[in-house]
C-alpha cells in the first residue's frame, strides 16, 4: 500500500512539473516537450527517492 502511494505522489509531481514547465515555456516543439519530459521524469525519481527517505528516516513516528 504505501509503495502504491509513493508511486502516486512521484508521478503526479513529475506530471505537474511537466505541465508547469511547458507553460512557461511558451513554446510547444518536438525536442523541447521531450526535454521538459525528461526533466519532468528525473524530477519524479528523485522526488519518490526524497519522501520515502523522509518517511524511512526523518519523520513520521510510528504509533
Amino acid at each position: 500500500m504505501k509503495t502504491k502511494k509513493y508511486i502516486i505522489q512521484a508521478l503526479v509531481a513529475a506530471a505537474l512539473y511537466v505541465l508547469i514547465s511547458i507553460i512557461l515555456e511558451g513554446e510547444y516543439s518536438n525536442e523541447i516537450l521531450m526535454r521538459e519530459i525528461t526533466e519532468g521524469l528525473v524530477f519524479g525519481v528523485l522526488y519518490g527517492i526524497f519522501i520515502v527517505v523522509r518517511d524511512k528516516y526523518m519523520g513520521r513516528k510510528k504509533e
